[in-house]
């Protein structure tokens, strides 16, 4: 039988803020470690947020569903396990209350069983604009509003990758995964892997390979101090010479696939040996057959042969003799990782190699033993003929668990970098006011009117001032063309989904970084009237007396918060760009016209750590959600606002009392101020690109949640019936 129950609210907050209590107090780098006991004996010390929570025993569905969209995030980005859960959790719970409350906007005050059914289609409309903002808002805010205050880790004089920059992004990774007295050491060991590894050169191929092969290029060594970590040139393969011929000089190398020595049988032709002697013969003809190939390789100057298989004691008993040295039982992940570095393929031993020269090798500076620890492997230095240049992690530590803690914070240390040196592509569309779109709304019909706004007035548009700009964004101009009721159509067609009008940049549900809507052939009358476009809180009008009401409706941070956003609301002008963006077109500058255009996040784009980014997405969110006319839009931008604010009072909870408080203070009053860059007394940086992917995430990972009606629990798997088994039963 199967059972279903009802996903509430209120369980979803719940069950995010107790994941959230679990790591809450190792967030930052004043952050402690968790301990977790299981009943088996087993102990797991870590500060790593995505190892702890992927540790616990966790029954609900609906929490492992919290844990597998934190897993994929930090699969593609490496960092955010924390923050995110923190984000979540501070969501739901705003959210439980704003629908809970007597008004709220995303429901009628209705009794029974219709209580319940309005409940659920309230929950329906927030996960719609919950998967609309990061298209139509979010992406608005970072292009118009945030980029003027990024850093970029490039030099301003030559481009090259400025290496004190890389050290304070580095730096503040780990003081968020390991313990402190070990924070300075990795980061340091990371920052040289990465220079050894590209020259200083911005080069993305290279993080992508170390990425996808960041097993083979490291070796973790227990029973040894942490200091003793290195880098080491070349490549430490993980297993030991089963031949060793030392040799001066460069060393041709060949790769082999296949054993060398083959029997009869495995040859491929039908053999039939009736007496000993043939036998005997044909042992001798394979004999001979191999000591020319391998002779034939000492002709060619091979002087390693990298075996993926077991070879026989013939071949290395031959190639001791011709002074070949051999590893053999490599992995197949370490052949690839060696081809793709070398770019040569596997060597193919035969009676009609031994006639042709060995082009397919390799050259390597050495090749000899090396011992870590209680265990020989074999160190081989290849030359370059890849953007890569080969360089291997030695990783040591008392015990295999520090060792494994390590090592995953150092593989999620190249995902973070390969993520903020990737440009991240925005799609920015402004949709013209016309009679053809006001036909298309209309056919949404009036019963979804919850998320309504006036299209936004493209009168008064201005260019953006790119003179306070140390990093900003690369726009495209396009032009564009009268659009018809049919063609509108059809962009909103490609514009929605089943349940949502934007896919966020990460899609958790199949471990792929995209920034781009989906096609769907859905009916747009299963939409509600979403705002399409961010609209500019200077280009905004509304009435003095709906304004408070909406602020008073979601204002329920806490009395720092509060005395803050009064003070900035009270004094500030809005000083942000207009919403279209300048375009050089033959030497001139023109605005852009209505119609598409994509913008990035730089690579290479920083902002200072400890919650600067959450506080100027707040604050621009906050700005906006305030002169917002839609009643709903407005609530549910404060209540994201606000709980973009649970990161930075977690981090300054460990610190002096209102730290907080001060931090708030303080960026704010250099955005009055216009003081470009903000902050400029922090050291560490984090990347832009990631903490956006990381809201994007969060806000995807809260409207699957929410659009979860039922859990149905089966006991028993219905066993599926085999077709041939049917037929035998007949």
């Amino acid at each position: 039988m199967a059972t279903a129950t009802r996903v509430e609210l209120r369980r979803l907050a719940q069950e995010a803020e107790a994941l959230a209590g679990v790591i809450r107090g190792s967030l930052g780098p004043g952050g402690g470690q968790v301990l977790l006991t299981r009943p088996t004996g087993e102990v797991l010390l870590s500060r790593d947020g995505r190892r702890v929570l992927e540790a616990l025993n966790v029954d609900s569905p609906t929490a492992r569903m919290m844990i597998a969209c934190i897993s994929t995030h930090c699969n593609l980005i490496g960092d955010g396990a924390k923050t995110f859960i923190i984000l979540l959790s501070a969501f739901l719970q705003g959210l439980e209350k704003l629908i809970e409350r007597d008004g709220a906007p995303f429901g009628k005050n209705v009794q029974g069983r219709e209580k319940q059914k309005e409940k659920c289609y309230g929950l329906n409309q927030v996960s719609r604009f919950l998967m609309m903002l990061h298209t139509h808002i979010l992406d608005r805010i970072v292009i118009q509003d945030l980029e003027k205050h990024f850093l970029s880790v490039f030099s301003t004089y030559d481009g090259d990758v400025n290496r004190s920059a890389v050290e304070s992004v580095l730096e503040a990774y780990f003081c968020g995964k390991v313990v402190n007295d070990r924070q300075k050491f990795l980061s340091q060991l990371s920052c040289d892997f990465y220079y050894k590894a590209t020259t200083g050169k911005n080069a993305t191929e290279v993080l992508h390979l170390v990425d996808e092969c960041f097993s083979e290029l490291h070796t973790a060594v227990t029973g040894l101090p942490v200091s003793s970590s290195r880098i080491l040139e070349g490549l430490v393969l993980q297993r030991d010479f089963a031949v060793y011929c030392p040799s001066e000089g460069e060393k041709r190398v060949i790769i082999i696939t296949e054993p060398i020595h083959t029997a009869l049988s495995d040859s491929g032709v039908e053999v039939v040996i009736t007496t000993e002697h043939q036998y005997q013969a044909s042992e001798l003809w394979i004999t001979k057959r191999t000591e020319a190939i391998i002779r034939h390789m000492q002709h060619c100057n091979i002087k390693v042969l990298l075996s993926s298989v077991k070879q026989h004691e013939v071949v290395r008993y031959c190639a001791e003799s011709c002074g070949i040295s051999i590893v053999e039982c490599l992995s197949p992940e370490e052949i690839s990782l060696i081809c793709r570095i070398t770019r040569i393929s596997p060597f193919r031993p035969s009676w009609d190699s031994i006639h042709t020269v060995v082009t397919e090798a390799a050259v390597a500076k050495f090749c000899q033993p090396l011992r870590l620890g209680a265990k020989r492997y074999a160190h081989i230095g290849l030359t370059k003929t890849h953007a890569f240049q080969p360089h291997s992690v030695i990783l040591c530590g008392p015990v295999t668990g520090v060792t494994e803690q390590h090592a995953c914070a150092f593989h999620g240390a190249f995902k973070m970098l390969r993520q903020m040196f990737t440009a991240v592509s925005l799609t920015e569309c402004h949709e013209p006011k016309s009679e053809s779109q006001n036909l298309l709304n209309s056919q949404w019909g009036l019963a979804e009117q919850q998320f309504k706004e006036e299209p936004t007035d493209s009168d008064n548009i201005q260019a953006l001032d790119k003179q306070l700009i140390p990093c900003g964004v690369e726009t495209k101009k396009l032009v564009s063309t009268p659009v018809g009721a049919q063609e509108l159509a059809g962009l909103c067609m490609h514009l929605c989904k089943s349940s949502c009008i934007a896919t966020p940049c990460v899609d958790l549900g199949h471990n792929t970084v995209s920034s781009v809507p989906n096609e769907s052939g859905n009916n747009i009358a299963d939409l509600q009237k979403l705002p399409l476009e961010y609209k500019h809180p200077d280009k905004m009008e509304v009435a003095e007396g709906e304004l408070s009401v909406n602020i008073q409706h979601v204002h329920t941070t806490v009395e720092e918060d509060t005395s803050c956003r009064q003070l900035q609301a009270s004094r500030d002008g809005y000083a942000g760009p207009s919403y279209r963006n300048s375009v050089k077109d033959g030497g001139s500058n023109k605005s852009c016209l209505q119609g598409n255009a994509t913008s990035s996040i730089k690579a290479g784009a920083v902002v200072p750590v400890g919650g600067i980014f959450e506080i100027l997405l707040h604050h621009y969110l906050s700005r906006y959600a305030a002169q917002c006319p839609s009643t709903s839009t407005s609530a549910l931008c404060f209540l994201i606002a606000d709980a973009l604010l649970s990161v930075p009072k977690t981090l300054c909870k460990t610190q002096k009392k209102n730290t907080f408080a001060r931090l708030y203070l303080e960026v704010t009053g250099a955005l009055r101020s216009k003081q470009q860059p903000l902050l400029t007394g922090h050291k560490n940086l984090e990347s832009v690109s990631c903490k956006y992917h990381l809201v994007a995430s969060v806000v995807q990972c809260a409207a699957r949640l929410l659009n979860i009606d039922l859990i149905v629990g089966i006991k028993k798997v219905p066993q599926k019936t085999v077709e041939g088994d049917s037929e035998d039963d007949q």
